[in-house]
């Protein structure tokens, strides 16, 4: 049992000059250290005699069900040559704290996972929120991390109390390491910032993917030259998919006067067919359909809903178009080809006669190279924004379990030290302040009761 002990507690046996358990209490322990030779704290001599035994009572948690109470028997040296007494050091808290080491490694290993919040782990170790905060932000302190040649550029809604609502957050590719969080998405701000970071790392960079965002792409052809910029295909195909959408609004309400009519309602409730993709559509099962007052497929559903509107059809097959040359095999792609490819998807949706669809074939063709530099394949994987916006859903939970998150400073750590897989925490405590500093309150009078 006490090998055990001394094994949780991280000690050394040799360390140890007696440890005797509580029976009545089976989870407290009387510890006492052996006696050293040990350097006087005041003048630096040394000194191995004992002036007086103090009992110090240390909680700590080694046992998930319960506290351990560690009765630590603490020495007390006296200095031979300027007679001053000091305490010896020892392994379970540090001089001037109430937390043990082994505590604090605790809850920094337990605030780890996303879910995580500072109110559950203060209630776990019996400790004030504010006593977790401050150990959190005294170790976990994350710098930013050097630039790799693929990089991700997104942005996520932090608060809307907060200076900022956006804020920005860019990611290795790759490895699937956030680089770093950046407290706005602003191009002042980000200005700023990217001017900070080295030219030569800068100039490091081979592509970077981000959304429809102009703001993003004026500062990649600023401070990243060597960079090809990819527009995410998703954000593409969801532009495409909302122009479809769009028609199909504009085409439900010139039935909107009778909304019991047999086109008012498949637009309404089975619009959904219009966005699956049409290898998935199922031309076999037959199901009675109360809209139509018959038994119909999948695909003979959507046939009814095309010939509604001759602008409909042309829509969606302009989406499919579109979705059928975003899913160009890896093996398939030829520059040449894709270029010519999306050239002749732009003038179809220009010349389609749908104002939608002009529309877009304006943005695809402002980013119709970014779109191309998109099919680049790293291993596996084409390049995307799939592992930011991932990232993004966790760090949404973080703030939604928080109820919000203030400081973002602390937010930055919190979200960096959980989502990056192998990133840890200071052994020692950093000298950097991160709790925000407010103006002192004015002094006020109290009314006086009237009886």
């Amino acid at each position: 049992m006490h090998n055990s002990i001394i094994k949780l507690l991280d000690l050394k046996e040799e360390d140890i000059d007696s440890i005797d358990s509580i029976i009545e209490k089976d989870s407290s322990f009387f510890i006492t250290l052996k006696q050293k030779t040990t350097m006087c704290k005041h003048c630096g001599c040394f000194t191995s005699k004992v002036h007086d035994y103090t009992e110090k009572a240390i909680k700590v948690k080694i046992f998930n069900h319960k506290d351990t109470i560690i009765y630590y028997r603490a020495r007390r040296y006296k200095c031979i040559h300027c007679g001053k007494s000091f305490l010896e050091s020892n392994p379970f808290v540090a001089a001037g704290k109430k937390t043990s080491s082994i505590d604090t490694f605790g809850i920094l290993n337990d605030l780890k996972h996303y879910t995580a919040t500072y109110t559950k782990v203060a209630e776990k170790y019996n400790l004030s929120v504010t006593t977790v905060v401050s150990i959190f932000d005294k170790h976990v302190q994350i710098k930013r991390k050097p630039l790799t040649e693929v990089l991700c550029f997104d942005e996520f809604y932090f608060n809307r109390h907060s200076k900022y609502k956006y804020a920005f957050i860019m990611m290795d590719f790759k490895q699937k390491v956030i680089l770093d969080i950046v407290e706005s998405r602003r191009s002042e701000i980000l200005t700023e910032y990217f001017f900070h970071i080295p030219k030569k790392e800068r100039d490091q960079v081979k592509y970077i993917c981000i959304d429809m965002y102009q703001p993003y792409v004026d500062l990649i052809r600023i401070f990243f030259p060597n960079a090809s910029i990819c527009i995410d295909s998703f954000h593409v195909v969801k532009k495409v998919t909302d122009s479809l959408d769009a028609v199909r609004k504009r085409v439900m309400r010139q039935y909107s006067n009778d909304k019991k009519s047999k086109e008012y309602r498949l637009l309404k409730y089975r619009y959904k067919l219009l966005f699956l993709d049409s290898i998935k559509l199922d031309d076999e099962t037959y199901f009675e359909s109360r809209i139509l007052g018959y038994s119909v497929t999948q695909a003979g559903l959507l046939e009814a809903i095309l010939n509604i509107s001759d602008q409909l059809k042309i829509a969606y097959y302009l989406k499919e178009e579109y979705l059928l040359f975003n899913q160009t095999p890896r093996n398939s792609i030829n520059p040449e080809e894709l270029r010519k490819d999306l050239t002749e998807i732009i003038y179809s949706m220009k010349s389609s006669g749908v104002r939608e669809f002009r529309d877009m074939s304006r943005t695809l063709n402002r980013y119709k190279n970014e779109i191309l530099n998109s099919f680049v394949w790293f291993g596996y994987r084409r390049i995307s924004n799939g592992p930011i916006e991932g990232k993004n859903t966790y760090i949404k939970k973080i703030i939604s379990n928080a109820n919000g998150l203030q400081n973002f400073e602390r937010a930055r750590n919190k979200m960096m030290y959980s989502q990056n897989q192998y990133e840890t925490f200071n052994g020692s405590e950093q000298k950097r302040q991160i709790k925000r500093k407010y103006p002192p309150r004015n002094t006020y009078k109290k009314r006086k009761k009237h009886y």
